[in-house]
């Protein structure tokens, strides 16, 4: 089957044209209006008329976030930005929500809580929608962070760490805009390698990738993949491996995996999901 639409999924704290202290080591320098993340959302969209729809559902501040983003796509000459905060399964079947969505060349979905996108969105008129317009045409769906952990078909959410015991590593339903991956998101800042390497030792079906902060990854037919940004992107394949011991899910034990395969990208790296190549 031929996707049509694309995917951008971003590992957080993306490039919105603020003078701010860089949180990690640029990998590859960009610059914000010409070849930043948010100006690859826009070449990808690639229709001025279209609206940008943000969705700030997971944020826990969405009025900020909502205009931080306004004030970044406008400043990269897109005036067509829109924010919604949805935050009901009931508000996302409104049919004025799906108008927008119906209309909208792209989606933007912020970070935060990627457990209360899931908890909204899933099984709603809303995610069949944008799962239709995916497929079926030239529809952009963006993530950050949260926005970002909750395309995948399972979907990292962390537990709460136990005195003395390694936090577990959970996984959830996503919202399956892709398949047979786990993302997680401020990879390397966050210190996330071991989580994404539990997740994939106990699912070796799929491939994890590691975003690191203002760094993603564009996804076209569901399969191919792109490296943008300033960071690093980190892939874990789990198809080589030979042993892993049995606690590999209690949070009680160390872990040990042999065989692993890791691959690291930047920018303009490609992988393809189905064959696992690098070029």
């Amino acid at each position: 089957m031929t996707i049509h639409g694309t995917l951008i999924a971003i590992g957080g704290n993306e490039d919105k044209g603020i003078k701010k202290k860089t949180l990690h080591v640029q990998d590859t320098p960009h610059d914000f209006v010409t070849s930043g993340i948010l100006y690859r959302v826009l070449t990808e969209t690639n229709n001025p008329d279209a609206p940008i729809e943000v969705i700030t559902t997971a944020s826990s501040i969405p009025d900020k976030v909502g205009k931080d983003y306004v004030k970044a796509f406008r400043k990269l000459g897109h005036k067509k930005v829109k924010v919604m905060h949805v935050a009901s399964p009931q508000e996302a079947d409104d049919r004025k929500i799906l108008d927008r969505i119906a209309r909208a060349g792209c989606v933007m979905f912020s970070g935060g809580d990627q457990l209360q996108l899931t908890t909204v969105f899933r099984d709603t008129m809303f995610a069949r929608l944008i799962h239709e317009r995916y497929v079926n045409d030239h529809f952009i769906i963006a993530g950050t962070s949260a926005g970002a952990m909750a395309m995948s078909d399972l979907m990292i959410y962390p537990s709460l760490r136990k005195k003395g015991l390694t936090p577990e590593v959970r996984l959830f339903p996503g919202l399956c805009l892709v398949h047979d991956v786990i993302i997680d998101t401020h990879f390397l800042v966050r210190g996330r390698f071991r989580r994404l390497a539990v997740a994939v030792a106990n699912n070796p079906t799929h491939i994890g990738i590691g975003l690191e902060e203002d760094t993603g990854v564009i996804i076209r037919n569901g399969n191919q993949l792109e490296t943008i940004g300033s960071g690093l992107v980190t892939i874990i394949d789990g198809r080589s491996l030979q042993d892993a011991n049995l606690t590999v899910a209690q949070e009680k034990h160390d872990i040990f995996i042999e065989n692993m395969l890791v691959h690291v990208l930047i920018h303009g790296n490609n992988f393809t999901l189905r064959n696992k190549t690098f070029s």
